[in-house]
């Protein structure tokens, strides 16, 4: 018997802060806002490894976790005036959602000959769903909390695999995974079944082919146009059903000596019961629900990885790259044509490469590109009433004109690629306790300014233009590690 406890928490803070001043008439205004994304885990996990035999053995696991998203945008200003008093002003806005899951899981491993595996196992989630909470408070003594309410699900799964090398040319991985989801008293069920089969022939070609279903009961919800990327997670309910996909895949794989290796596969996957955000809807409406915001329909995704490798000598690596194309087609959106999704990324691209100057002494460095993500830009803005007024005679009329913008199509530009270069060096030496290595390195270290998201700002003239915002530039990094 052995009992493992582990647990990790992080969270993580992407903002734009500014501070400005202004003098007029004697009165100095000083303002600042600050507006950005937090999101954080926290996760525990207690696992008990029970050995039978030495050909059975289990593992029970429990976890808790927890996801939080907050969307905050934090304003304050102050006017002051000679012989009057300091007038101050200030608003706070936060929007968040989460995920809360306690789960019970266990698994069997069953190994009747050392070319032969079964395992079985079986699992219960339970989810609660905070989908969206928009709270505001104010100098005036606002205090407003709006949203959605908790939803809680139970998710309930069984499996069972056999993992079996016929021969030397042949082997097979069969299964099939049994999922159910209750939520607000419906229940969903789904019966998937995965094979994934490899043939060895003499001249060391590897021919490989899979087929596999999956159901997912929790849906990613994501915002396509300008202003901050709020990827929200909310669950399948009474009326949104779950996702459901089937993939297959096929591949082949060459040794070429004993140094290199080289693979390609191609695969084609088709998604049923995806949601989007409906034409006009954000997460900026709180008095509605989020069911009531979004469209369902389909997606496909297809492509190609390609994969040369290096696996000895002094200099080892590898190169890969994936063509692909993910796109999405809803009734409702778009005019009902197929447009790209948001994450899909047409070309991606990796080279790795190691190189030890001596046993104990290694520099390595890693170059990673990627096609940009797809955005909905508005391509025209034109003036447009946001009000209404009524005079002393009964008369009405409109006032206060704004932009309004218009979107020729869903995801019709992409953002600038991605791409960046990371460094580093390491040094091992033994001691008398142990083994000791010191690394050194640096990220993004020609200080690439990728893109995070963009908005609409203003240039020095006061018109309207495109703005991107960046996260990280170059950041150097150290480690040491000691072994004993």
């Amino acid at each position: 018997d052995r009992i493992y406890l582990s647990t990790y928490m992080g969270d993580d803070k992407a903002y734009a802060r500014n501070e400005d001043f202004y003098i007029s008439d004697n009165t100095r205004y000083d303002y600042e806002d600050e507006f950005g994304l937090k999101w954080g885990n926290i996760t525990t996990a207690f696992r008990w490894n029970h050995v039978f035999t030495p050909k059975i053995f289990s593992n029970i696991t429990a976890t808790y976790s927890r996801y939080q998203f907050d969307i905050f945008q934090n304003y304050y200003s102050k006017t002051t005036t000679p012989n009057e008093p300091v007038v101050e002003d200030f608003g706070k806005t936060r929007y968040y959602s989460g995920i809360h899951d306690l789960a019970l899981k266990s698994d069997f491993e069953f190994t009747p000959h050392v070319d032969h595996q079964l395992r079985a196992g079986a699992s219960a989630i339970h989810h609660t769903f905070n989908p969206g909470i928009l709270a505001y408070t104010s100098s005036d003594d606002a205090d407003t909390t709006l949203g959605s309410s908790k939803t809680r699900g139970l998710e309930l799964a069984t499996y069972f695999e056999d993992d079996w090398t016929i021969s030397r040319a042949i082997r097979v991985n069969a299964g099939v995974h049994f999922s159910a989801f209750n939520v607000e008293n419906t229940w969903y069920q789904r019966a998937q079944p995965r094979i994934n089969a490899r043939y060895l022939f003499d001249n060391g070609l590897a021919l490989k082919a899979s087929y596999a279903t999956m159901a997912q009961f929790i849906h990613l919800l994501t915002n396509s146009g300008i202003g901050l990327p709020t990827d929200l997670w909310v669950p399948a309910t009474r009326n949104i059903k779950p996702q459901y996909s089937s993939q297959v895949a096929l591949g082949v794989a060459k040794n070429i000596t004993q140094k290199y290796e080289v693979s390609v596969e191609a695969y084609y996957k088709d998604m049923a019961n995806l949601i989007e955000y409906s034409e006009g809807a954000s997460y900026l409406d709180p008095q509605r629900d989020w069911q009531d915001k979004v469209a369902t329909g389909d997606g496909v995704s297809y492509g190609m990885e390609l994969l040369i490798q290096k696996k000895t000598g002094k200099f080892s690596g590898w190169v890969g790259y994936t063509l692909s194309r993910t796109e999405r087609t809803f009734p409702t959106l778009n005019f009902g044509n197929t447009y790209p999704y948001k994450y899909d990324r047409r070309h991606d691209l990796s080279l790795v490469g190691i190189y030890k100057i001596r046993d104990n002494f290694e520099v390595s460095g890693s170059w990673v590109y990627g096609t940009g993500n797809a955005v909905s830009l508005p391509e025209e803005r034109y003036a447009g009433p946001v009000g209404s007024y009524t005079d002393s005679n009964g008369q009405t009329g409109l006032f206060f004109f704004d932009d309004l913008l218009y979107y020729p199509s869903r995801n019709n530009y992409r953002m600038r690629a991605y791409h960046r270069l990371d460094l580093s060096v390491s040094r091992t030496k033994k001691t008398r306790w142990g083994q000791q290595t010191w690394s050194f390195g640096t990220y993004n270290t020609y200080s690439r300014a990728n893109p995070f998201f963009m908005d609409i700002g203003y240039d020095r003239n006061g018109n309207k233009k495109f703005k991107q915002y960046s996260l990280f530039p170059i950041i150097p990094s150290v480690r040491y590690n000691f072994e004993f």
